[in-house]
């Protein structure tokens, strides 16, 4: 099954949504999923594509700080 999203599909999030329904997650966890990394892309000013682990672990301290779950 996969979700319908008024927002353009970048070739990143096609094979983030290929992936996820190959992995049989479900609707909630799929948008789940794709919610956090577009926080992430938020927060970074740039694609996720373009992170590296250094701006994975400045991000995940961020949100320790913030009081938000790393998960």
């Amino acid at each position: 099954m996969t979700i319908q999203h008024p927002t353009p599909t970048t070739p990143l999030r096609a094979r983030m949504m290929a992936d996820m329904s190959a992995r049989n997650l479900g609707p909630a966890s799929q948008t789940s999923h794709l919610r956090a990394c577009k926080r992430f892309a938020t927060w970074l000013g740039r694609s996720p594509e373009a992170a590296s682990p250094d701006d994975v672990k400045h991000f995940q301290q961020h949100l320790i700080e913030s009081g938000t779950s790393i998960c």
